[in-house]
């Protein structure tokens, strides 16, 4: 005869009979333990056998055994009362999702103690958490996309990064376009086999859309893409065209403002060993610093510009137009014996043409880190990120001399790998466009 499967019910209570009688009971949806008053893990008879042979369950049975307090009624309870938990397991869950807490945090003693004694519910370990009820959250706020998208037309972002561990992972993010204001959201992350691939990019961007639309990608509903300015991605953007025949694919404004800013710190190399000698005059050494504030009380010290942070190679170089004197004092009172970085600097703030390059940089770049600032502001407006860029860039075009030749011609670069961006400003004279989007693409 053919085997007969075992019911959930029955699987409960052959474990329950491995403790013998008043200990273990089943209501045949989970098993609880009488001496600790809480339900047991039971996917595996291991996992019942370790709760038994526990030092706590051991020590709350000699204490059971002495008073002999338990009574049915209590017992009763609690087993209405776990059936009602998974709710709150599952608001647990989507609330360590939400807020980014790691559900390891729970192993936290103190955490769980606390949750529990103002909770008075049972607080579950991480590996439950991820295993029954992280899907669940995953799929109920998929559906909540869908409805918010439902049948609006839509924008995508995509951007692809590295991870701690050395992974190439892909983001797309997902927004309507709509006459009101419209929410974005984290829509699809992918580990991708390789980078610089416009194949692999286009695949996610799909694989993404049949996540949204399990029963058919709407293909006229994809209007606009951004990403940046790479040239997989552009190659990626103009396949995925064929595809969505409405779509427009722009490149990140911001982005193409920071190549600008780039260019300007490659035209100044005097300033660029300022800006990079100066935050080393003063890191690490109190002394310097105590220095610096004696010297020149008030005015802040030296800022350390990041280059892979937009605009922060711009700012320091207005700082040290705005605080050239200020700080020129501070550096000559160093003994330049004590760092190559001060000798380096002293050396540069004798030369004649630096003060000007600085003025000359406060004066005609200046705009460069409050535009960016605006550009990647969220839910900023099409039309006004549109109209930034073309203000900005009307500005640049405005430098005098040499260095106002080679910024014109960066210009027209970063416009020319941009050629969607005409297109869109033309769409944007109509009203019903102009809508809530992040023209910026760093999901």
């Amino acid at each position: 005869m053919p085997k007969i499967k075992e019911s959930h019910g029955s699987k409960l209570r052959s474990k329950v009979k491995l403790s013998g009688e008043g200990v273990l009971s089943t209501d045949g949806h989970v098993i609880l333990c009488k001496v600790c008053e809480r339900d047991v893990p039971a996917e595996r008879k291991s996992q019942v056998s370790q709760h038994l042979n526990g030092a706590k369950h051991k020590s709350l049975l000699n204490k059971k055994k002495q008073s002999s307090s338990t009574s049915l009624i209590q017992i009763a309870s609690f087993l209405e009362v776990s059936r009602k938990k998974s709710q709150f397991k599952l608001d647990l869950c989507e609330a360590f999702v939400t807020a980014g807490i790691p559900f390891w945090k729970l192993e936290n003693s103190k955490l769980t103690d606390f949750l529990g004694k103002y909770c008075s519910e049972q607080i579950p370990s991480s590996s439950t958490l991820r295993k029954k009820y992280l899907q669940s959250v995953y799929e109920h706020k998929l559906n909540n996309i869908r409805e918010y998208i439902a049948e609006n037309p839509i924008w995508l972002s995509m951007d692809e990064s590295t991870d701690v561990t050395g992974r190439f992972v892909a983001h797309t993010v997902v927004g309507t376009l709509e006459m009101s204001g419209t929410k974005s959201f984290l829509l699809h992350a992918e580990t991708l086999g390789k980078t610089n691939s416009s194949r692999i990019v286009a695949q996610h961007m799909l694989n993404s859309l049949a996540i949204l639309g399990p029963d058919g990608i709407r293909h006229d509903k994809v209007l606009l893409l951004v990403t940046d300015g790479a040239a997989y991605m552009k190659k990626a953007g103009s396949a995925l065209k064929i595809i969505f025949p409405r779509m427009l694919h722009i490149t990140c404004v911001a982005h193409a403002i920071h190549r600008v800013a780039e260019e300007v710190r490659l035209l100044f190399p005097d300033v660029d060993k300022v800006v990079a000698n100066g935050k080393k005059v003063f890191r690490k050494s109190a002394a310097r610093v105590s220095l610096f504030r004696e010297i020149a009380p008030g005015t802040a010290l030296p800022p350390q510009p990041i280059l892979t942070r937009w605009g922060t190679w711009i700012e320091a170089a207005i700082y040290y137009s705005a605080n050239f004197v200020a700080f020129s004092s501070v550096v000559a009172a160093l003994d330049e014996n004590d760092a190559s970085s001060i000798r380096v600097v002293k050396d540069l703030l004798e030369s004649a043409n630096l003060k000007e390059n600085l003025a000359f940089i406060e004066a005609h770049f200046g705009i460069l880190p409050r535009c960016i600032e605006m550009l990647v502001k969220k839910e900023a407006l099409v039309v006004d990120s549109t109209d930034i860029f073309k203000k900005t860039l009307l500005d640049l075009r405005r430098t005098p001399g040499a260095v106002g030749e080679k910024i014109r011609r960066k210009c027209d670069l970063v416009l020319s790998n941009n050629p969607d961006l005409h297109r869109l400003d033309k769409t944007l004279t109509f009203d019903h466009l102009k809508q809530h989007l992040i023209v910026y693409c760093n999901p």
